[in-house]
């Protein structure tokens, strides 16, 4: 099941007319483009010069979310060097009451993944560190993330019991030794996810949802896009995060993508305390534990499909790094 995104035909003459006088040429004709996980209004535009622009941003059936995040990412487009190396280029924004688009270069004939392999895996990590050593020094024009929904996920499941079934549901006929796993690793978890936000680790500029949906390569080097939460926050969340959606998708595992980011890094005189190490994976899991196994969400139908690829990988690296047994296997089967 597909997003509830907009067609072209949705879109207001008004707006159409905005956009041919922004980039100098006529609209031959447009389509809607699918990709991410939410209603954003997403198009690819054949334009009368021969170009391709994509178009994308909040419109009909857009929701709350959209429009709140719109105005970041294009600040983040036009005002922030250090994505430029990386990202589509910017060609400005339009709107109209009830729309709003920004206008970015078509990366159709980039590379997607998956399929990964490691030598891909390495130089999107490589890529990613190169990112937030460019982005130190303009940390500060975004604002800092805060630990709400980060640090409180694994407490929120040991004190509450839809999120503790919504977690165990999730193992389906091994739901009696998930329940024997928690109980024996969560006090743990408890305790290492609540060291996540400690200030004595390197933070900075991170772009906060680095996935394969969200990225391209081009001539072998990354390329990012979605730069909707990007943020001021501690550089191992966006590793954190982008590993096990890598390992689920059948690339190498965290720990040897994570090796080479912190060697990167160390090579440019960047050091991380070994609790960020550990409570990174911790964090990780927890945040995909407590949600994975909640209720579909209509606008986002496939959003918990996402977040259970990504729990299985999460849950292994983060027992791995920790020394703590691992837990039955997930059922996968819906």
């Amino acid at each position: 099941m597909r997003e509830p995104k907009p067609y072209w035909r949705d879109v207001p003459l008004e707006l159409r007319k905005q956009i041919e006088d922004k980039v100098g040429s006529s609209i031959r004709w447009a389509t809607r483009v699918f990709g991410g996980y939410g209603p954003s209004a997403t198009f690819r535009l054949f334009l009368e010069d021969g170009r391709t622009l994509f178009a994308k941003g909040a419109g009909l059936g857009s929701i709350k979310e959209n429009w709140k995040v719109l105005p970041l990412e294009e600040t983040v487009y036009r005002d922030i060097a250090a994505i430029y190396p990386m990202s589509p280029r910017y060609f400005g924004s339009v709107s109209v009451e009830g729309w709003h688009l920004l206008l970015l270069e078509d990366l159709r004939n980039t590379k997607k993944v998956p399929p990964w392999s490691e030598a891909l895996a390495l130089q999107a990590i490589r890529d990613i560190a190169e990112f937030h050593l460019r982005g130190l020094s303009e940390a500060g024009k975004v604002e800092p993330m805060t630990s709400k929904g980060v640090t409180d996920n694994w407490i929120n499941i040991k004190n509450s019991n839809d999120e503790r079934n919504y977690f165990l549901g999730l193992f389906s006929e091994k739901k009696s030794d998930a329940e024997s796993w928690l109980e024996e690793v969560i006090d743990t978890m408890i305790t290492i996810e609540a060291e996540y936000m400690n200030l004595d680790q390197p933070w900075g500029l991170i772009h906060k949802d680095i996935r394969s949906d969200n990225l391209r390569f081009r001539d072998g080097s990354l390329l990012l896009f979605d730069w909707a939460l990007a943020c001021r926050g501690p550089l191992l969340f966006d590793v954190g995060f982008f590993l096990p959606s890598i390992e689920g998708e059948g690339g190498p595992k965290a720990e040897r993508l994570l090796t080479e980011y912190i060697r990167v890094m160390a090579d440019n005189s960047i050091e991380f305390p070994l609790y960020a190490k550990k409570s990174v994976a911790v964090v990780v899991a927890g945040f995909f534990a407590s949600r994975a196994g909640q209720p579909p969400i209509t606008l986002l139908p496939r959003l918990r499909c996402i977040q259970r690829l990504q729990l299985g990988p999460a849950l292994r690296w983060s027992c791995n790094i920790l020394g703590l047994p691992q837990p039955p296997t997930l059922n996968f089967n819906d």
